[in-house]
Protein backbone atom coordinates (compact mmCIF):
# COMPACT_ATOMS: atom_id res chain seq x y z
CA UNK A 1 0.00 0.00 0.00
CA UNK A 2 2.95 2.37 0.88
CA UNK A 3 2.59 5.88 2.59
CA UNK A 4 -0.89 6.72 3.16
CA UNK A 5 -2.06 10.44 2.32
CA UNK A 6 -2.78 12.42 5.32
CA UNK A 7 -4.94 15.29 6.66
CA UNK A 8 -5.43 17.59 10.22
CA UNK A 9 -7.30 16.37 12.91
CA UNK A 10 -8.88 19.03 14.53
CA UNK A 11 -9.42 22.74 12.80
CA UNK A 12 -6.41 25.12 14.08
CA UNK A 13 -6.18 28.99 13.78
CA UNK A 14 -3.29 31.47 14.22
CA UNK A 15 -2.81 35.30 13.99
CA UNK A 16 -0.16 37.19 13.00
CA UNK A 17 1.34 40.16 10.64
CA UNK A 18 2.19 39.93 6.97
CA UNK A 19 5.84 40.39 6.44
CA UNK A 20 5.17 42.56 3.35
CA UNK A 21 1.52 43.79 3.70
CA UNK A 22 2.33 44.66 7.33
CA UNK A 23 -1.51 43.62 8.56
CA UNK A 24 -2.35 41.14 10.68
CA UNK A 25 -4.04 38.08 9.47
CA UNK A 26 -5.91 35.21 11.19
CA UNK A 27 -4.94 31.68 9.17
CA UNK A 28 -7.25 28.98 9.92
CA UNK A 29 -6.30 25.05 8.84
CA UNK A 30 -9.06 22.63 8.51
CA UNK A 31 -9.49 18.77 7.60
CA UNK A 32 -10.05 17.83 3.69
CA UNK A 33 -10.85 14.80 2.09
CA UNK A 34 -8.58 12.51 -0.08
CA UNK A 35 -6.73 13.71 -3.14
CA UNK A 36 -7.91 17.29 -2.51
CA UNK A 37 -4.61 18.74 -2.06
CA UNK A 38 -3.84 22.19 -0.28
CA UNK A 39 -5.89 24.52 -1.03
CA UNK A 40 -6.18 28.40 0.23
CA UNK A 41 -9.47 30.49 1.12
CA UNK A 42 -9.97 33.82 1.19
CA UNK A 43 -12.54 34.56 3.59
CA UNK A 44 -12.24 38.38 3.17
CA UNK A 45 -13.73 38.38 0.04
CA UNK A 46 -17.18 37.62 -1.75
CA UNK A 47 -17.91 33.84 -2.03
CA UNK A 48 -14.56 33.35 -0.55
CA UNK A 49 -12.87 32.13 -3.46
CA UNK A 50 -10.25 28.91 -3.52
CA UNK A 51 -7.01 28.95 -4.81
CA UNK A 52 -5.28 25.36 -5.27
CA UNK A 53 -1.41 25.10 -4.28
CA UNK A 54 -0.49 24.43 -7.92
CA UNK A 55 2.58 25.63 -9.83
CA UNK A 56 0.66 27.13 -12.70
CA UNK A 57 -1.34 29.63 -10.03
CA UNK A 58 1.98 31.05 -9.63
CA UNK A 59 1.51 35.19 -10.67
CA UNK A 60 4.79 36.67 -8.47
CA UNK A 61 8.02 35.50 -7.02
CA UNK A 62 9.64 38.65 -5.82
CA UNK A 63 10.64 38.33 -2.08
CA UNK A 64 8.03 35.07 -1.99
CA UNK A 65 5.61 33.16 -3.90
CA UNK A 66 2.46 34.66 -4.58
CA UNK A 67 -0.42 32.07 -6.15
CA UNK A 68 -3.86 34.47 -7.49
CA UNK A 69 -6.54 33.88 -10.06
CA UNK A 70 -7.73 36.81 -11.43
CA UNK A 71 -7.74 39.32 -8.77
CA UNK A 72 -7.55 37.16 -6.39
CA UNK A 73 -4.12 36.40 -4.30
CA UNK A 74 -2.30 34.72 -1.82
CA UNK A 75 0.93 35.51 -1.29
CA UNK A 76 3.80 34.18 0.20
CA UNK A 77 2.97 31.27 0.78
CA UNK A 78 6.32 29.00 0.54
CA UNK A 79 6.72 28.66 4.90
CA UNK A 80 3.22 27.35 5.18
CA UNK A 81 3.74 24.77 1.95
CA UNK A 82 7.34 23.92 3.68
CA UNK A 83 5.70 23.12 6.73
CA UNK A 84 2.68 21.12 5.11
CA UNK A 85 5.13 19.46 2.94
CA UNK A 86 7.69 18.62 5.70
CA UNK A 87 4.83 17.29 8.60
CA UNK A 88 3.42 14.93 5.33
CA UNK A 89 0.20 16.59 5.27
CA UNK A 90 -1.41 16.11 1.34
CA UNK A 91 -4.99 17.46 1.86
CA UNK A 92 -6.37 21.12 4.12
CA UNK A 93 -8.12 23.65 3.27
CA UNK A 94 -6.26 27.10 4.79
CA UNK A 95 -8.33 29.92 5.39
CA UNK A 96 -7.40 33.48 5.69
CA UNK A 97 -8.97 36.65 5.94
CA UNK A 98 -6.45 38.66 4.15
CA UNK A 99 -3.98 38.06 1.42
CA UNK A 100 -0.70 37.43 2.73
CA UNK A 101 0.15 34.39 5.57
CA UNK A 102 1.40 35.62 8.67
CA UNK A 103 5.14 35.79 9.06
CA UNK A 104 5.08 34.43 12.16
CA UNK A 105 8.69 33.80 13.61
CA UNK A 106 10.18 33.56 9.77
CA UNK A 107 10.44 30.62 9.75
CA UNK A 108 7.97 27.42 9.43
CA UNK A 109 8.10 26.22 12.98
CA UNK A 110 5.05 28.28 14.46
CA UNK A 111 3.49 26.61 11.02
CA UNK A 112 4.68 22.96 12.11
CA UNK A 113 3.57 23.81 15.66
CA UNK A 114 0.21 24.74 14.73
CA UNK A 115 -0.01 21.37 12.51
CA UNK A 116 1.07 19.31 14.87
CA UNK A 117 -1.68 21.16 17.65
CA UNK A 118 -4.75 19.98 14.72
CA UNK A 119 -2.82 16.56 14.79
CA UNK A 120 -1.75 14.90 11.36
CA UNK A 121 -4.61 11.60 10.76
CA UNK A 122 -3.79 9.14 7.91
CA UNK A 123 -6.55 8.84 5.30
CA UNK A 124 -7.24 5.65 3.33
CA UNK A 125 -5.62 6.65 -0.23
CA UNK A 126 -2.11 6.28 -0.99
CA UNK A 127 -0.13 8.95 -1.48
CA UNK A 128 1.05 9.75 -5.16
CA UNK A 129 4.38 10.65 -5.25
CA UNK A 130 6.12 12.61 -8.11
CA UNK A 131 9.46 10.39 -8.91
CA UNK A 132 12.11 11.44 -11.13
CA UNK A 133 13.17 9.70 -13.90
CA UNK A 134 15.59 11.10 -15.74
CA UNK A 135 18.03 14.10 -15.07
CA UNK A 136 16.85 17.76 -15.66
CA UNK A 137 18.65 20.99 -14.86
CA UNK A 138 18.53 24.82 -15.71
CA UNK A 139 21.00 27.46 -15.03
CA UNK A 140 21.18 30.87 -15.71
CA UNK A 141 24.31 32.95 -15.32
CA UNK A 142 25.97 31.39 -11.89
CA UNK A 143 22.50 30.02 -10.18
CA UNK A 144 21.81 26.25 -11.00
CA UNK A 145 19.01 23.57 -10.00
CA UNK A 146 19.92 20.25 -11.05
CA UNK A 147 17.03 17.23 -10.08
CA UNK A 148 18.57 13.56 -10.07
CA UNK A 149 16.46 10.70 -9.68
CA UNK A 150 16.51 9.40 -5.80
CA UNK A 151 14.27 7.15 -3.84
CA UNK A 152 13.92 9.40 -1.14
CA UNK A 153 14.35 13.64 -1.10
CA UNK A 154 17.47 14.70 -0.48
CA UNK A 155 18.68 18.57 -1.08
CA UNK A 156 22.21 19.96 -1.86
CA UNK A 157 22.26 23.58 -1.18
CA UNK A 158 25.03 26.12 -1.85
CA UNK A 159 24.58 30.04 -1.46
CA UNK A 160 27.40 32.60 -2.12
CA UNK A 161 26.93 36.41 -0.88
CA UNK A 162 30.56 37.35 -1.64
CA UNK A 163 30.06 41.06 -0.52
CA UNK A 164 28.53 39.96 2.62
CA UNK A 165 29.69 38.53 6.67
CA UNK A 166 27.75 35.27 5.33
CA UNK A 167 30.32 35.11 2.06
CA UNK A 168 29.29 30.95 0.78
CA UNK A 169 27.23 28.51 2.99
CA UNK A 170 26.72 24.62 2.20
CA UNK A 171 23.81 22.53 3.83
CA UNK A 172 22.51 19.05 2.61
CA UNK A 173 19.65 16.80 4.15
CA UNK A 174 17.73 13.84 3.26
CA UNK A 175 14.35 15.50 4.04
CA UNK A 176 13.00 12.82 6.36
CA UNK A 177 9.80 14.36 8.86
CA UNK A 178 12.59 14.58 11.75
CA UNK A 179 15.30 16.31 9.96
CA UNK A 180 12.53 18.83 8.63
CA UNK A 181 11.27 19.51 11.83
CA UNK A 182 14.44 19.86 13.85
CA UNK A 183 17.38 20.92 11.23
CA UNK A 184 15.20 22.77 8.68
CA UNK A 185 11.82 24.38 9.63
CA UNK A 186 13.05 26.85 12.90
CA UNK A 187 15.78 28.69 10.24
CA UNK A 188 14.18 32.34 9.63
CA UNK A 189 14.29 34.12 6.16
CA UNK A 190 17.13 36.76 6.00
CA UNK A 191 17.66 40.25 4.46
CA UNK A 192 20.47 42.34 4.09
CA UNK A 193 20.49 45.79 5.83
CA UNK A 194 21.47 47.68 2.39
CA UNK A 195 18.24 45.87 0.88
CA UNK A 196 15.39 46.71 3.39
CA UNK A 197 15.48 50.44 2.57
CA UNK A 198 15.22 49.23 -1.04
CA UNK A 199 12.59 46.93 -0.51
CA UNK A 200 10.46 49.62 1.50
CA UNK A 201 10.45 52.18 -0.80
CA UNK A 202 8.99 49.53 -3.12
CA UNK A 203 6.14 48.74 -0.35
CA UNK A 204 7.31 45.19 0.33
CA UNK A 205 8.47 44.00 3.76
CA UNK A 206 6.10 46.12 5.67
CA UNK A 207 5.70 44.12 8.13
CA UNK A 208 9.26 43.25 8.59
CA UNK A 209 11.07 43.09 11.72
CA UNK A 210 13.99 41.69 13.88
CA UNK A 211 11.34 39.68 15.67
CA UNK A 212 10.20 37.78 11.93
CA UNK A 213 13.87 38.18 9.87
CA UNK A 214 17.29 37.42 10.38
CA UNK A 215 19.27 41.09 9.23
CA UNK A 216 22.71 40.97 8.60
CA UNK A 217 24.32 44.28 7.73
CA UNK A 218 28.22 44.61 7.29
CA UNK A 219 29.30 43.37 10.34
CA UNK A 220 27.21 40.49 10.07
CA UNK A 221 23.93 39.70 12.26
CA UNK A 222 22.20 42.39 14.01
CA UNK A 223 19.50 40.32 15.30
CA UNK A 224 20.21 39.97 19.58
CA UNK A 225 19.72 36.51 19.56
CA UNK A 226 22.19 35.74 17.08
CA UNK A 227 21.30 32.67 14.28
CA UNK A 228 19.86 29.52 15.64
CA UNK A 229 22.35 27.18 13.69
CA UNK A 230 25.85 28.64 11.85
CA UNK A 231 24.36 27.98 8.48
CA UNK A 232 20.71 29.41 9.06
CA UNK A 233 20.67 31.36 6.25
CA UNK A 234 21.40 28.23 3.53
CA UNK A 235 18.55 25.95 5.80
CA UNK A 236 16.23 28.88 5.20
CA UNK A 237 17.08 28.49 1.51
CA UNK A 238 16.50 24.92 1.78
CA UNK A 239 13.20 25.62 3.72
CA UNK A 240 11.72 27.58 0.13
CA UNK A 241 12.46 25.24 -2.06
CA UNK A 242 10.66 22.53 -0.27
CA UNK A 243 7.84 25.12 0.17
CA UNK A 244 8.00 25.80 -3.15
CA UNK A 245 8.13 22.40 -4.49
CA UNK A 246 5.28 21.84 -2.93
CA UNK A 247 3.44 23.74 -5.94
CA UNK A 248 3.76 20.32 -7.71
CA UNK A 249 0.55 19.13 -5.73
CA UNK A 250 2.07 15.88 -4.61
CA UNK A 251 5.53 15.08 -2.60
CA UNK A 252 8.78 14.62 -4.96
CA UNK A 253 11.32 11.77 -4.52
CA UNK A 254 14.59 13.28 -6.11
CA UNK A 255 17.95 14.57 -5.33
CA UNK A 256 18.17 18.29 -6.14
CA UNK A 257 21.26 20.24 -6.35
CA UNK A 258 20.84 23.73 -5.66
CA UNK A 259 23.12 26.75 -6.43
CA UNK A 260 22.13 30.31 -5.76
CA UNK A 261 18.72 29.61 -6.50
CA UNK A 262 15.84 31.24 -5.29
CA UNK A 263 11.58 31.35 -5.99
CA UNK A 264 12.11 32.43 -9.63
CA UNK A 265 14.48 29.14 -10.04
CA UNK A 266 12.54 27.08 -8.38
CA UNK A 267 9.39 27.52 -9.81
CA UNK A 268 10.78 27.19 -13.46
Amino acid sequence: MGELQKTIKNTVSYKGIGLHIGKEVRLTLEPASPNQGVVFIREDLPDSPKIKAQVNKVVSNTRGTVIGEGEVKVRTIEHILAALSGLGIDNINIKINGEEIPAADGSALPFVNLIQKAEVVEQPLPRNFFKVEKPLWIEEGDRRLIVLPDEKLRISYTVDFPRSPLKSQFAEFTITKETFVQEIAPSRTFGFMEEVKELRRKNLVQGGSLENAVIIDEKGVINKEGLRFPNEPVRHKILDLIGDLYLLGRPIKAHILAVKSGHLFNVK
